[in-house]
């Protein structure tokens, strides 16, 4: 893990689609950012093609993640939005030694398949706001482009999740793992499912039906991966439906029930994932939960 570093001034930095497409309009803002921290911008060949609701097809966008990642002289990768895709990458790269060059990859959301890809490898990943979020407007906007400043150009994280007085006596710590529920349970008897062991789990999604939840909770759990967890962290569970009989329980209730058996403490509305809110996490480094503060230090 010691083998990231922080960004510079004058370090190279790569901005693909894995996923859905983008248009050059939605990348201003986030080219302006690069421009004034003096980050040397190398956008994909295929960054602005566009193939169905991708930005190319699988073998084009592919290309453009293994050139990216080929390339020693650059730092960091930034991925321009999630949806759907990153998953049709994988067995296309399956040759790419991914440890031989080492660097950031930026996203969330589809992008957790990556991230999950990444940290097998012990490869750290940072879990934040996509290209696309730095020209979306509103008053979490400045804040959510400081963290990742903070995590990229210093490698800190420090995030107080001050939702209720009981999670300030909540204390654990250990390697942050996990990401978007719904592409964590896709992962499940793949070689990306992680190992969590004394780990913390870290979940997030958005627009799920409930009874997903409960399906995908259900698959965790007879799967292993939340048995000898050190702690669990949900972030957002954004905009959740339920049919015409309702389910009968909250995403929260959902998660509490199928981690009611185990001694681990599970922190709720942590502010990362799809919010507005959407704070920096280092994944696939340790962290540690202490007085209602989460903290990462490479």
């Amino acid at each position: 893990m010691g083998s990231l570093t922080p960004l510079k001034p004058g370090d190279n930095v790569a901005l693909i689609a894995p996923a859905r497409a983008v248009s050059k309009k939605e990348m201003h803002a986030f080219a302006a950012w690069c421009s004034k921290h003096k980050l040397i911008l190398q956008q994909g060949k295929h960054l602005y093609g566009r193939h169905h609701q991708f930005s190319g097809t699988a073998e084009e966008r592919a290309a453009d993640l293994r050139e990216a990642w080929q390339n020693p002289e650059i730092k960091a990768i930034f991925c321009a939005r999630g949806g759907y895709g990153c998953v049709q990458l994988l067995d296309l790269l399956a040759d790419l030694d991914w440890t031989a060059t080492p660097k950031w990859l930026v996203g969330f959301s589809d992008i957790t398949t990556l991230h999950l890809h990444l940290n097998k490898l012990g490869i750290p990943t940072l879990h934040g706001p996509m290209a696309i979020h730095w020209g979306i407007q509103h008053e979490f906007t400045e804040e959510n482009i400081t963290r990742v400043e903070n995590a990229l150009f210093k490698l800190e994280v420090d995030i107080d999740n001050a939702q209720s007085l009981a999670d300030y006596q909540i204390s654990f710590k250990g390697r942050l793992l996990g990401g978007n529920l719904s592409l964590l349970y896709a992962a499940l008897g793949t070689p990306e499912q992680p190992d969590t062991e004394n780990a913390v789990l870290f979940l997030e999604d958005l627009d799920e039906y409930l009874y997903h939840i409960d399906r995908m909770m259900m698959a965790l759990k007879r799967a292993g991966l939340l048995k000898n967890l050190s702690g669990m962290i949900v972030g957002g569970m954004t905009d959740m439906k339920d049919n015409a009989i309702p389910f009968g329980l909250t995403a929260k209730k959902i998660i509490q029930n199928h981690t009611a058996g185990y001694d681990y403490p599970v922190v709720f509305n942590f502010p990362a994932g799809h919010t507005p809110k959407n704070a920096c996490l280092i994944m696939g480094a340790e962290c540690t939960f202490e007085n209602g503060k989460l903290s990462q230090q490479l």
